[in-house]
């Protein structure tokens, strides 16, 4: 088959991990791609070798089945939080190309709440029939597909020669997110205007917080604005049974992450009591809480070991991703 991996937003230069938000799933493609030699591959937008990806219609005009690695697709609909001049020039894009989808297997991968099935049904190709439309989600997997990360970082974290002060009480790298009751944003704004609180703020925030860089997606820049940090917060959205990279990444840094009322409800993660705050004081009580180092690398090693019992190593990541595919097509 002609397989297509299209990314009909941004554009992706792939060559290593760490380097992208949807890096677990790049990884294992590659790998996929090598153990595949039957198939013919081409780009959309994507490359794999270090050079500027093109827009070339005729890779999705020509495939057979075309991966979509989905990342804020719901920014581009509904509630926007984008310049209307690129969701145009992005829709612009779309209309070159949305026809040749007709009659395809589509699979999405999927790593944002926002980014459902239905979203790409109902908007992002609406009106195109399709062969099929499949849905390869971050939490079909034991501890999230993004358990990738947590063997990525660790790798990254063994290159640092100095041991991290850990001196920053609290850290958060990511974006606001629309249509969560504005939980996410006020907790934030808290913690920005709590004086005593030493923190690090990456990425988007609501007006008046001023934020320390602005979001950074590539982790060898990332990680040490973030290695000093002592706790951070995971919130969700959409849907109260899932989990996030965030959550990850934290125990990777050797960070504390709190989650906010019922993240994860199902305690796929085995979260600590203590981790699981339902109000803004309960928070900043416990982050403060962490000072003592003790107490805190205590909890750090119970999170962790907690989180081992459903993490897989990169080797079972990949059987799992290789069968999801495989099933796919």
């Amino acid at each position: 088959m002609k397989i297509a991996i299209a990314r009909i937003r941004s554009y992706v230069i792939y060559q290593e991990p760490l380097n992208t938000v949807l890096d677990s799933f790049f990884e294992n493609y590659i790998r996929w791609m090598n153990d595949n030699p039957q198939h013919e591959y081409l780009t959309y937008n994507v490359t794999f070798d270090g050079t500027m990806p093109k827009r070339t219609p005729d890779s999705i005009k020509n495939a057979d089945v075309i991966i979509i690695p989905s990342d804020s697709e719901f920014r581009y609909h509904g509630q926007l939080q984008m310049d209307p001049r690129d969701l145009e020039k992005s829709e612009n894009h779309m209309n070159n190309i949305r026809e040749y989808f007709t009659n395809k297997k589509v699979i999405i991968w999927r790593s944002d709440r926002g980014d459902s099935k239905e979203l790409y049904e109902n908007q992002t190709l609406k009106n195109i029939k399709l062969k099929s439309l499949n849905v390869i989600d971050e939490i079909d997997f034991s501890g999230n597909i993004h358990g990738m990360k947590y063997h990525f970082i660790k790798k990254l974290r063994k290159q640092d020669l100095f041991k991290p002060s850990k001196d920053i009480d609290f850290g958060y790298w990511g974006k606001m997110k629309p249509a969560e009751k504005n939980e996410r944003e006020k907790t934030l704004r808290k913690i920005y205007r709590e004086e005593h609180m030493k923190k690090v703020l990456i990425g988007g925030y609501p007006s008046g917080v001023k934020r320390n860089n602005k979001w950074i997606k590539d982790w060898y820049k990332l990680y040490p604005l973030l290695k000093n940090v002592r706790s951070t917060i995971c919130f969700n959205w959409l849907d109260s049974k899932a989990t996030t990279a965030r959550y990850i990444e934290a125990l990777a840094m050797n960070i504390i992450p709190f989650v906010w009322k019922d993240y994860d409800s199902d305690n796929t993660f085995n979260i600590e009591n203590f981790q699981r705050v339902n109000e803004f004081d309960e928070l900043k009580k416990n982050i403060y809480e962490l000072r003592n180092d003790n107490f805190r690398n205590d909890l750090l090693n119970n999170c962790k070991k907690n989180y081992k019992k459903v993490l897989l190593s990169e080797e079972n990541y990949y059987q799992e991703f290789k069968k999801k595919m495989d099933n796919c097509l």
